[in-house]
């Protein structure tokens, strides 16, 4: 069928006003440079006053953080006791979007209890910012894994392949988003991750694997999920958890040049922590 080109320009016209709501202001150098000195504020405070005091400082109104689930952020740490041990991190990867307004940072943590000289637990966390209205960083969503001690990190590695101002490839909304990140392990092919893919397990360093025990976790039963889009439409956040659930906290982004070819989204980073066992029965 010929359609006639008064519809055609319409419809050509509608199809570029829906994309253009994912085009942003271009990143520029200083963006990165900025949510890493965000990170890096947030672990000084935690440092110089507490870390209950630096999570609420630094966490956004709807921020979300895992115990073990996924709830919210503010009310977690406002319930939390004060805790006079020293929880210490340096970021070591970050990566920030195409329109400059979102990115996360992740990098080794440590805690040593109050009265003690040395740490006793260890691990990697993994933090989700977005730049509010006011032009400040806020975390939306912050979550982590346990392994032995490695040391911190002296640079930050720039994860993604993005060059700052490069356009979103196509924009692929909300529900696309949701069906990959709930997809049963099974169906989360090679074509879905990233070619610098991350995962972040409980008892190991964080390493690239995205076959077998990548995607292990099988979800059943109730869900606390959610999902966050980048206004540029190249980055976007998911997370999940709930009664004997595993909990996730998921980036992905759009294809780079070292991705399979093809339009959806590509999984960059996967932090997953499995279910924690029920309490003992007595």
């Amino acid at each position: 069928m010929v359609t006639p080109a008064p519809i055609r320009k319409a419809a050509i016209f509608a199809m570029l006003l829906w994309a253009s709501q994912f085009l942003a202001v271009p990143a520029i150098a200083g963006d990165f440079d900025d949510l890493v000195a965000a990170e890096k504020a947030f672990a000084a405070d935690a440092s110089a006053r507490s870390t209950r005091e630096a999570f609420l400082a630094s966490l956004a109104d709807d921020a979300v953080v895992f115990e073990p689930g996924p709830v919210a952020g503010k009310a977690a740490w406002l319930a939390k006791p004060e805790d006079k041990g020293k929880l210490e991190w340096t970021p070591e990867f970050a990566e920030i979007s195409a329109g400059g307004d979102m990115g996360y940072t992740g990098g080794p943590w440590r805690y040593t209890p109050e009265g003690e000289d040395k740490p006793v637990a260890f691990g990697h966390y993994f933090t989700v910012w977005v730049k509010q209205a006011d032009g400040k960083w806020k975390v939306l969503a912050d979550h982590g894994v346990r392994h032995v001690q490695t040391p911190f990190a002296e640079t930050v590695q720039r994860r993604g392949g993005l060059s700052a101002g490069a356009p979103p490839l196509w924009p692929v909304g909300a529900a696309e988003l949701r069906k990959a990140d709930l997809a049963p392990a099974g169906l989360l092919t090679a074509s879905m991750v990233s070619g610098d893919f991350l995962r972040l397990r409980d008892g190991h360093l964080p390493d690239g694997r995205s076959e077998g025990a990548a995607f292990d976790f099988t979800v059943g039963g109730r869900l606390d999920a959610g999902q966050y889009i980048a206004p540029a439409g190249d980055m976007a956040v998911t997370w999940g958890g709930g009664a004997g659930n595993p909990s996730w906290l998921r980036v992905w982004r759009r294809p780079t040049a070292g991705d399979a070819p093809g339009l959806g989204w590509r999984l960059a980073v996967d932090v997953s922590r499995a279910a924690p066992p029920p309490p003992p029965k007595e």
